[in-house]
C-alpha cells in the first residue's frame, strides 16, 4: 500500500503552467520517498491544466488515505483530492473547484486573464465573477488560501511578468517545504530553463515572500 500526493496546477496557456509540471514531474524522480510520479496537461480552449500525481513511500512519509499502487496508473486526480493547487487564473482556478476540498491548499494569482478567443465575446468579459467572490468561494472550501497579484509582484521585481508562475510556484514550495526541498527545485530549474538565473531568484523570492504574509 501507498499514498498518494496530488497536485494540480490551472490557468490560461502561456502562463507556464506546462513547465512547472514538468518541473514538478522531474522532482517526482528524485526523493527517494516518492515510488512513481505521473501526470499529464490537458488543454481545452486556451485553458490548460496540469496534474502531478505522486506515489509516496509510506515507511518515510504518510497522507491520510491509503491506495493500492495500481491506483497511479491515471494521470488523473480524483474529485476532492487535489492537495495542492498552483492556481495561476482566478476563473480558470474556479472552473477546477470540483478538486479542492478541506485537505487541498490553493495559491491564487488573483490577476484576471481572458482567453484570447474570448476578447470579442463582451458578455463573457462582463459576467466575469469579482476575484473577491472567487476567494470566497475557494475559501470555504480549502484547507488555506494564500492569495496575491503575482503579475503585479513580478512586475515590480523584474520589470516582466514573465516571472509571476515561478514568484507563485516558490510560494507553493515553502508552503509545503516539509514536502518541496528548495535546492533540488532550483537544481531542476538550472537544469530545464536556458538563462534560469532570473527564474531562480523568481522562485527564490517567492519562496521567502511566505514569511511575510
Amino acid at each position: 500500500m501507498g499514498d498518494i500526493y496530488n497536485i494540480l496546477i490551472t490557468g490560461i496557456e502561456g502562463q507556464g503552467i506546462s513547465l512547472l509540471g514538468n518541473i514538478l514531474r522531474i522532482y517526482g524522480t528524485k526523493p527517494p520517498f516518492i515510488k512513481n510520479v505521473v501526470g499529464t496537461d490537458i488543454r481545452e480552449n486556451g485553458s490548460l491544466v496540469a496534474t502531478i500525481r505522486y506515489l509516496m513511500e509510506v515507511r518515510n512519509f504518510t497522507l491520510e488515505q491509503g491506495y493500492n499502487i495500481d491506483e497511479l496508473i491515471s494521470p488523473l486526480i480524483p474529485i476532492n483530492d487535489a492537495h495542492l493547487v498552483l492556481g495561476m487564473e482566478p476563473l480558470e482556478t474556479l472552473r477546477n473547484l470540483k478538486y479542492i476540498s478541506e485537505k487541498t491548499v490553493v495559491i491564487l494569482n488573483t490577476h484576471k486573464i481572458i482567453p484570447e478567443n474570448d476578447y470579442s465575446n463582451s458578455e463573457k468579459k462582463k459576467n466575469y465573477p469579482s476575484v473577491a467572490r472567487i476567494i470566497d468561494i475557494i475559501d470555504q472550501l480549502a484547507r488555506r488560501v494564500i492569495f496575491l497579484d503575482f503579475n503585479e509582484l513580478s512586475n515590480i521585481k523584474f520589470n516582466s511578468s514573465n516571472y509571476a508562475s515561478c514568484i507563485l510556484f516558490g510560494v507553493g514550495a515553502k508552503e509545503l517545504m516539509y514536502f518541496l526541498d528548495k535546492n533540488l527545485i532550483k537544481s531542476i530549474l538550472l537544469q530545464v530553463i536556458d538563462d534560469s538565473n532570473l527564474h531562480i531568484e523568481a522562485f527564490e523570492f517567492g519562496y521567502n515572500l511566505v514569511n511575510e504574509l
